[in-house]
């Protein structure tokens, strides 16, 4: 019969190849959270990996053996430094509140293990055993912070990353409690192999772990860089992309249904105000007018600068009336904070639609539109409901044609 051959691995070797990968991924991620302003948690796992290889490095090497204590000292202590570290790093980047208590036991439970079974009692079996078991509560913290990712873009790393923490902890487990032999199954393999498992395990999770964290933090930066493509960068508003990613979007992340209201809004004699007062004068006015927006804005409104000096309300529950009245008191609004002298005076048309079930949004954007140049015929500073256009009726704009500069 044919015995299966496994080739022992050079422990030592493979803790300082494990050292030297931890703290070259340290230094990626402390390049990384330098050189952006949302890079505190990749500052935080940058200390941990370094920490951690630190421990590595310091655990292979052959010293006298006067120097046997304060190697142990310093493995222990650096790899609890590390895991907290790296916990922080986890809060931080998914802005989660840090709890002191927990980190506070990740300190005080290998700091407990040197000092008794190091110094008063050594007894090195029970000394591994306590500071593993720390290792296995930074391993569940890990995991349920990880459970509540910051944004959703970021949902599907974190379930990778949750699954290799869990298989980790499961081989964490395993592994150390055979040295206390806990569980028989662990007794079957012999001591070099038994190492050489938990040796490549921990190589493979801690590669598996900085790669995540990289991960983590480029797909935040990704997700930032959309959201200013989405975002009006002189306003705040979002810009007509980022309104219609919205609004398809819905609440929550559910898709948008039609209901409620759309409110369309154009500076009049915007052309007039850059042509007479400079166009800075001008930005000051949409500025302001966006201000003005935010402050009638309702929870769940979306506000946007669609292009221009057009702006557009959608409320998904709003009935039309309270549209019209919110429209109004945003137009009234307008005309009393135009005579502050601060900006030159503008006033508002404004358009205001029902959105229907089987309306697109496209299309109920362009009604809200026809009433807003309904409120331009008209004779500007007004809001028309797209219903009195179909009604022929409502402050007798039916007849009256459109002007050549009807803005």
């Amino acid at each position: 019969m044919t015995e299966t051959l496994i080739l022992p691995i050079d422990i030592p070797t493979l803790a300082l190849s494990r050292g030297m990968m931890q703290m070259m991924f340290g230094g990626l991620l402390l390049y990384i959270g330098s050189r952006h302003a949302d890079g505190q948690g990749a500052r935080w796992w940058a200390a941990g990996f370094l920490l951690n290889g630190l421990s590595l490095f310091v655990f292979p090497i052959q010293v006298p053996e006067a120097w046997e204590q304060p190697r142990a000292i310093v493995n222990h202590l650096s790899l609890g430094a590390s895991s907290i570290c790296l916990l922080c790093g986890f809060w931080r980047f998914g802005r989660q509140p840090f709890l002191p208590w927990l980190l506070g036991l990740l300190v005080v439970i290998p700091l407990t293990s040197i000092i008794v079974f190091e110094l008063l009692w050594p007894i090195a079996r029970w000394r591994v055993l306590l500071t593993a078991s720390s290792q296995a509560i930074f391993l569940a913290a890990v995991q349920f912070s990880l459970g509540r990712p910051r944004r959703p873009e970021l949902a599907v790393i974190a379930r990778r990353m949750r699954a290799v923490v869990v298989v980790f902890l499961l081989v964490h487990i395993w592994s150390y409690g055979s040295l206390a032999d806990v569980l028989p199954m662990t007794a079957r393999l012999e001591v070099d192999y038994h190492r050489s498992i938990y040796s490549v395990a921990s190589l493979l999770f801690m590669l598996s772990l900085a790669v995540g964290c990289l991960a983590l933090q480029f797909a935040l930066l990704a997700a930032r860089n959309a959201d200013l493509a989405r975002v009006d960068w002189l306003t705040g508003l979002l810009n007509r992309r980022g309104f219609f990613h919205a609004a398809a979007r819905g609440p929550k992340g559910r898709p948008q249904t039609p209901g409620g209201s759309l409110i369309a809004i154009d500076i009049d004699h915007f052309k007039q105000i850059n042509d007479r007062h400079g166009h800075a004068a001008g930005d000051c006015v949409l500025q302001q007018l966006a201000e003005l927006l935010r402050a009638h804005a309702r929870p769940g409104q979306l506000l946007a600068r669609l292009g221009g000096e057009e702006f557009c309300l959608l409320d998904p529950v709003q009935d039309v009336e309270a549209a019209c009245r919110q429209a109004e008191a945003l137009r009234a609004a307008c005309v009393q904070s135009s005579a502050d002298g601060q900006t030159p005076a503008y006033t508002l048309s404004v358009g205001v639609h029902a959105w229907q079930a089987g309306q697109s949004l496209e299309r109920s954007l362009a009604l809200a539109d026809d009433a807003l140049y309904a409120a331009k015929r008209a004779g500007r500073n007004r809001v028309v409901r797209s219903d009195d256009l179909r009604d022929g009726g409502g402050d007798g704009v039916g007849g009256v044609e459109q002007a050549p500069d009807a803005r």
